[in-house]
């Protein structure tokens, strides 16, 4: 099974790739069964921006600094909704974390899960569950986790986190629920349990 980060880089490429030709596809569906009332060139030329202003925003993250970052969150807003705009956020929010600001990549996340829909809004729950643990934010972290807990493809990762944030809580007998859950849910997916395994036996027996 695909992990997340295989998931968003897939989609990333698919939209650089396909975007502007489904969009196209889209514009010409519609100007042929309902006309260009409904979605005319504006649009088009709209999103066409939209990904170009994308492109250009990931190159310069990687070399341009704060400046680009400005540019980015500016981006997220004006573009709020648009599948680009979600995937800028999490380029920020990765940027931000590998800058060690916690709460900046948090923002950027929150931003993402609000505007996102599908595989996008999972990763960004997981995401944030992941730096709130973190920061020590454990009821964020959990209320995260809940939302992705019996979606298909999230629940060994969800249970796995959430066994962690359990432990760091000092909840162990929760945790060990939790790793269970996850080897279970691992292991009926095909997904490789060492990991987590190793957590589970590394609680205390007696605890």
């Amino acid at each position: 099974m695909e992990t997340e980060e295989q998931q968003v880089e897939q989609l990333k490429a698919f939209w650089k790739e396909h975007g502007k030709g489904i969009v196209a596809g889209l514009v010409i569906g519609f100007g042929l069964f309902y006309g260009w009332r409904y979605y005319d060139a504006q649009t088009l030329a709209k999103q066409e921006a939209q990904s170009q202003q994308y492109e250009q925003i990931v190159a310069q993250l990687e070399t341009d600094g704060s400046e680009a970052m400005n540019q980015a969150e500016q981006f997220v807003s004006e573009a709020s909704g648009s599948t680009y705009a979600t995937l800028a956020a999490f380029e920020l929010a990765h940027q931000a974390t590998e800058a060690g600001n916690l709460s900046a990549a948090i923002d950027s996340l929150q931003s993402a899960r609000e505007s996102a829909e599908g595989v996008l809004k999972h990763v960004a729950n997981l995401r944030l569950a992941r730096l709130q643990l973190a920061q020590e934010n454990y009821p964020a972290a959990l209320s995260a986790l809940e939302q992705i807990a019996q979606v298909e493809g999230f629940e060994a990762k969800a249970a796995e986190l959430r066994g962690d944030v359990l432990m760091a809580q000092g909840d162990a007998q929760g945790a060990r629920q939790a790793y269970q859950d996850a080897i279970a849910a691992a292991t009926e997916a095909g997904v490789p349990t060492v990991l987590v395994e190793t957590k589970l036996n590394s609680i205390p027996a007696a605890s």
